[in-house]
Order: structure tokens, then sequence, then C-alpha cells
């Protein structure tokens, strides 16, 4: 595809998104379900939509996507992440072993279109992540995976190709190693760029079109006269896709001053609709089963997988409660209260992972945010 026109598609396609679907359009989800489809899968993913639809609580569908956890450390310090604050959660710090993983996909595998190898870590520093990608591989699962890129070397990206990963994201928020540092504390921008050349240029030789490359630029106020010019040199690279993100910020001098990338201060995402707790899998590497990809603190676990096959936690008393608590919310209805996050969640939108802000602070954001949009 000519460059000018992919910039200029996945440009509409990132604002659609954004306003319209409040996250990135995933090009990896449309492709699972493209590609990796059968008649189990597909008649679950029917079964889930009518059980959502009507609302019911207990369910004897599977879900369809599954966020493993593979890792909760990470070599970097990021800011504004609660990993990389140095909060465990009140969850061991841990890698989850190869075997772990393969016990959870021999359960929900054959229902699965879509894994996703990441959440509150970087799944390169898992010594076993190319055999859980390759186990999903046999399974007939499309594998995602989001990484700082920092641990990447030749012989690991050519271990990657190998797995037949189908889709990678990395996280490469500056087009200069001064911008970059700022918030990948820890990082090298000149190595980091060095190792996705060398997959980029591995996946040429080797004549394949995967992983799909997907470079995601976080835009703070350091960084974002360099969207643009670093967008132009990531396509001219052979990045598939380039995605400039709003940044999620709890400090009013990071937040960038073009309102196309401008989030609530402390409250970046208002969730009052969810489909999670029927369609998604969400797996810690503590073995916790959170409601969603949001949650971080182990209190707020619906269940536990090293003591719990996924059919006991699947319909227990609190996932059955989450979905309870989200269709009152669709309704209108008054909310059942609960201890579980899904509470808090639909009652004030708030994502959360920042629930835990204290409340004199959210405030104080919030004033904040009135005032820059007031001026």
């Amino acid at each position: 595809m000519n460059l000018t026109l992919r910039k200029q598609l996945f440009r509409a396609i990132n604002w659609i998104s954004r306003h319209f679907f409040a996250s990135r359009l995933n090009f990896a989800h449309i492709q699972a379900f493209l590609f990796n489809n059968s008649f189990k899968k597909f008649f679950n993913f029917l079964h889930v939509h009518w059980a959502m639809k009507r609302g019911h609580p207990k369910v004897k569908c599977y879900p369809y996507l599954f966020v493993m956890e593979v890792t909760n450390v990470c070599n970097l310090k990021c800011p504004f992440c609660l990993t990389g604050k140095g909060i465990s959660g009140g969850r061991d710090v841990r890698h989850m072993e190869f075997e772990e993983a393969k016990k959870i996909l021999d359960q929900v595998g054959d229902y699965l279109y879509f894994l996703q190898v990441y959440t509150w870590g970087e799944p390169l520093l898992n010594k076993d992540i190319i055999k859980i990608i390759e186990y999903a591989k046999q399974k007939n699962i499309y594998v995602m995976m989001s990484t700082n890129a920092t641990a990447m070397t030749p012989a690991y990206n050519e271990r990657l190709l190998e797995s037949e990963i189908d889709y990678i994201m990395v996280a490469i928020d500056g087009g200069s190693d001064e911008t970059y540092r700022q918030y990948r504390k820890g990082g090298n921008y000149d190595k980091v760029l060095a190792n996705v050349k060398d997959m980029l240029k591995q996946r040429q030789e080797q004549g394949g079109h995967l992983p799909f490359l997907e470079w995601q630029y976080i835009v703070f106020r350091h960084n974002e006269h360099e969207v643009r010019s670093t967008e132009q040199m990531a396509y001219e690279i052979g990045i598939n896709k380039f995605t400039p993100l709003p940044a999620y910020v709890e400090d009013e001098a990071w937040a960038a001053t073009d309102p196309e990338y401008r989030t609530d201060l402390g409250n970046p995402e208002r969730l009052f609709n969810c489909a999670r707790p029927w369609s998604h899998l969400n797996v810690r590497a503590d073995g916790g089963v959170a409601s969603c990809c949001y949650t971080f603190f182990k209190k707020d676990d619906l269940g536990e997988l090293s003591s719990n096959s996924f059919l006991e936690i699947w319909n227990n008393d609190h996932f059955q409660q989450a979905r309870r608590i989200i269709v009152q919310a669709r309704k209108g209805e008054e909310l059942e209260k609960s201890e579980i996050a899904c509470y808090d969640c639909m009652r004030t939108g708030i994502r959360p992972s920042f629930i835990e802000t204290p409340t004199d602070t959210q405030e104080k954001l919030r004033d904040i945010e009135k005032v820059h949009k007031a001026g």
C-alpha cells in the first residue's frame, strides 16, 4: 500500500476508534475472527453474546478472548504505571510457568479466538514465553504481545518469528532518545529502535508478513512535537501500523497540549457498559482471575486458578454478581452494593486501576482539568 495512503487510513481508523470505541480499533481481533475460527468457536461466540444481551448472570458459554499475564515483572520504571512505580498490588511478583499456562489453555483453548500475553509486565522477560506462544498456536489461537522491545535480540527475534506469533505491539514513546527516556525510565531509544529494525529485517528476509507490527506511541507534552516525524519514520522502516495514544497521567505537566491527545487527569476511561465478564478471561501471573485487564490489585480478583478449575470460577458468586451489576448499570437501575471492582467501576465510570487514587487527589486533578478546558 502507498505510504501516504497507509498513513491517512490508519489516522482515520485511530481517530474513529478513540472517539467511538473508547480504545484502539484492534486489527488483531478482526484477524483472529477471520483466520482462527471454527464451528465450535463461532457457536460459542454467538452463545456469549446471546447470554450477554439477555443479561444472564450464570452462563454455559466460555470466554473467547483471553488476557494472560505471563509476568508482572518489568525492567523499566515508567512513572504512571503501577508496576513501574514498584507497586505489587498484594501479589507475588513472578513469571507464569509454561505448565501453568498450558493447564489453563487446555481448559478453554477450544473456544478462544485470541490470546493476549501481557498485562502489567514485560512478557519477553518470561523464559517460557516462546513455549506458551507455540502451544497456543497449536490450538489455532491468534496470539498478540505488547513489549517495550528492550529485551529483544537478533536471536530472540528469530525465535519469535519461528513461534508464528501473529501480532507484536512495540511501545516506544518518542522519536529521539531525549524524549523517549523521560517516560521509559531505564530504556535506551537507539537500542530499542535497532531491536525493532532487526525484527523487521528478519521478517522481510523470511518473505513473510507476520508478525504484524504496531508501534504504539503514548503522547505526552514532552514528545507531542515528534508524533508526525516519528510516524513517517515508523512507516519508512516497515512498521505496519503507527498508533499515537493519549497519555493517562496524574500530573498536568505531563499532559499533551493538543486536544486530540488529552484525557481527564487521573480518570482516563469511562466504562459505563462492559462485556468482559462474559467474553474475557483475565488471569494474572500469580493465578488470580481478575474481572478485567483494568484491575490491578489482588483484592479485586474474582477467583484463584491455583486452587480451582476454570468452570468452578466462571460461575462463582463473584462473577455472577459482576454480571448482575453490569446489567443493572446498563438498564439504569440501582446497583447492588458490592466490594468487587465492577461496582465502583459501573457506579463512577473510573477505571479500576485508578480507584486507589485518594479522593482529594482525584478532585484536585479534575479541578485542574476544568480550569484548563475553561481556558
